[in-house]
């Protein structure tokens, strides 16, 4: 990949703070010149939580893009994401160091996502939460319809046969404009895994 000059990346807002959180975390783990991923951790009720960790640079995935918090501090996330992270604030907790991102993306912005995300709270959640669950809209992009799986969903085996028999259908069925959709929950870490992730 053909580097890009810092000053051409998007950005995301991250204090003095935050960033000597950052540098100093690196340093003890080694590796002072690692990206910091990004990564949609889960849903909290109906918040989405992001997951942080340290990786070597290097070439990044098609899908994946690079966005500059400081010009020593780079950080890797899915384009899926994108939207809720340039431009937002990166924080670090006074007392553990925990990073958090406090997205400026607000899907109730975008009337489509609105609509969909009305649609599940009436229609699907209302079932889904009778196992302890919830399914959120992440994003909608070119087509396709990005949601995460939190509470029970998270982990469940059922899930993907949730979303195809269920969810995908209806919201395709619903929305001409949404030709697709994505579960983007990290199932393998969830609370109640029915299965290990695949070893590489």
């Amino acid at each position: 990949m053909e580097s890009k000059p810092l000053g051409d990346l998007p950005r995301l807002e991250l204090n003095e703070s935050t960033a000597t959180r950052i540098r100093q975390f690196r340093e003890r783990q080694g590796h002072p010149e690692a990206w910091v991923a990004v990564n949609p951790g889960g849903l909290q009720g109906e918040r989405l939580t992001f997951t942080f960790a340290l990786v070597e640079p290097g070439e990044l995935k098609p899908d994946e893009i690079l966005v500059e918090g400081r010009p020593d501090i780079l950080f890797v996330a899915p384009r899926i994401i994108s939207r809720h992270v340039v431009g937002s604030q990166v924080r670090s907790d006074p007392t553990s160091g925990a990073l958090s991102l406090e997205t400026g993306y607000n899907p109730d912005d975008d009337p489509l996502a609105q609509a969909v995300q009305q649609m599940l709270d009436a229609e699907i959640n209302p079932a889904v939460a009778g196992h302890g669950g919830y399914i959120g809209l992440l994003d909608i992009a070119d087509g396709v319809a990005y949601v995460q799986m939190g509470g029970g969903c998270q982990g469940c085996g059922l899930a993907e046969v949730t979303l195809s028999q269920g969810v995908r259908g209806a919201i395709i069925e619903r929305f001409p404009e949404i030709v697709e959709v994505v579960d983007t929950t990290d199932h393998a870490s969830g609370s109640n895994p029915y299965y290990e992730p695949a070893k590489k």
